[in-house]
């Protein structure tokens, strides 16, 4: 604490009469902040501030985010001074602890035989409005859940009579040599599901050699999951570029100083979709406020899983890839490709396009990453032979994985499968990355391939994939 911090004081007693929204002060680990200039910026809307305005919020600010918050979004004049003295009452809230009583109806990790598994875990497990963080999808969940469907669309065309002695799942991505093609896709709020954060998932995907693609809206901070790397462990960073470019240019500069190899600048999320689950709780977990039940956008907005700050929205390719490359020369994935016209953009600008519509959290009716997959095959193929293409969104088994693969996917993100399993903490982790390692590998070896470069367009049937997407049209 410096000698500033000493001299200026706050009580929590003055704290307290700074209650509303037109002078709003919370304490944060200890300290006064003014965020009265925050509420209307805030993502996650000024209400879960005010519900908090004039007390410690500590607890309800740590599972959403990471250490260097503060530091990164607040102004050093909003911070007022310690807190002092003790608090004559607290408001009553919502508990935003992650996990429930371990008694009330978790499996043991020992009966998760699969990735859905992990999702049923959770939903025992976490608090309600911690599982719709996790679990939220845009409007009516339509294209989250249109995501798995898509993949269970896609029929396998086997090969018998090949010999195989061994099956060899490592593959390179983005200049990086890795034990599989599959990896920890950016998915924050880590926090919530264990306390220790997303750095177990850093040390699982050590112990097994596969990628941690490193989310910017973590619970952990950039440096803390550099320092709990294994020996020789590569980790990637994700990119939001924020409001202030600055901000976001210095946390690409010491990423790269903390020895991160490649990056991924999300596009798809210049606004925040409508996520009707999350919204839906927060507005039953919220108190009544007599000065906004007038407001025509009252509970419109916001909610848990909108936690990070406003975004840059004035890119496009070239100024968004020339900011890029003057800040580095690693290799740069574009996150939120829906067409193969941005595809083959990727490939004009020398970037590589993942294919994802951020888990059917942000438009609902966009595509699937495989019919993007197979756009691009008809229209652009070049684009997989000078680009690596990765994919996520609705990925729950090993087969899916193998299916993107065949298509031509080099690398394959899973999101809330990890956030799920992390409830079991870094043994959790570990169980679904060797779940999915021999479910890829028993795949492979009854389509009759022993390497991933043997896959092919031929291993797989997509005939089925418009049938399917006409019954779920046909069920809204």
């Amino acid at each position: 604490m410096s000698t500033n911090d000493q001299r200026n004081t706050v009580t929590r007693w003055e704290t307290s009469r700074h209650n509303s929204k037109d002078s709003c002060w919370i304490i944060l680990y200890g300290f006064v902040y003014d965020v009265t200039e925050f509420l209307d910026t805030h993502p996650g809307g000024k209400q879960i501030i005010l519900k908090h305005a004039g007390y410690d919020a500590t607890e309800a600010f740590e599972p959403f985010h990471s250490g260097d918050t503060l530091d990164k979004y607040l102004k050093p004049s909003q911070r007022l001074g310690p807190a002092t003295g003790l608090e004559s009452r607290r408001p009553q809230s919502v508990s935003t602890k992650g996990l429930q009583d371990l008694n009330g109806g978790k499996p043991s990790l020992r009966s998760i035989i699969n990735i859905p598994d992990f999702e049923t875990a959770a939903s025992a497990a976490l608090s309600p409005r911690a599982f719709a963080f996790f679990k939220a999808g845009a409007d009516a969940e339509v294209t989250s859940n249109w995501n798995r469907i898509s993949w269970q669309a896609i029929r396998f065309r086997p090969r018998i009579l090949k010999p195989i002695k061994r099956v060899d799942i490592s593959t390179t991505l983005l200049e990086t040599r890795f034990s599989a093609p599959f990896f920890i896709s950016p998915a924050g709020g880590g926090k919530l599901a264990n306390g220790s954060g997303e750095i177990l998932m850093t040390k699982a995907a050590a112990k097994h050699g596969i990628l941690h693609f490193v989310c910017n809206n973590a619970g952990c901070t950039q440096q803390e999951m550099a320092d709990a790397r294994g020996p020789g462990q590569v980790l990637f960073w994700q990119i939001y570029a924020m409001k202030d470019l600055a901000v976001t240019e210095r946390e690409i500069k010491q990423a790269i100083a903390s020895g991160y190899k490649g990056f991924a600048l999300t596009v798809d999320a210049i606004r925040v979709g409508k996520r009707e689950r999350d919204m839906r709780l927060s507005i039953a977990a919220s108190e009544s406020d007599s000065d906004d039940q007038d407001e025509e956008d009252s509970g419109l907005s916001g909610g848990i899983s909108v936690s990070r700050p406003a975004v840059y929205s004035e890119f496009d390719w070239i100024t968004a890839v020339k900011w890029l490359r003057e800040i580095t020369d690693l290799p740069i994935a574009i996150k939120g490709v829906q067409c193969w016209e941005d595809a083959a953009l990727c490939m004009h600008h020398g970037v590589h396009p993942w294919l994802s519509n951020h888990g059917g959290r942000q438009l609902e009716g966009a595509p699937s990453a495989v019919e993007t997959l197979l756009e691009i095959r008809q229209n652009c193929p070049a684009v997989f032979d000078k680009c690596e293409v990765i994919v996520d969104g609705g990925i729950t088994r090993g087969t899916d994985i193998v299916k993107a693969l065949a298509l031509g996917a080099k690398g394959v993100g899973l999101g809330r499968a990890f956030l799920y399993a992390l409830v079991f903490g870094e043994v959790g982790v570990s169980r679904a990355i060797r779940i999915l390692q021999l479910e890829v590998e028993t795949a492979m070896a009854l389509l009759g391939v022993s390497s991933i470069s043997e896959l092919r367009p031929s291993h797989v049937d997509v005939s089925g994939l418009p049938y399917a997407a006409a019954v779920v049209r046909a069920r809204l």
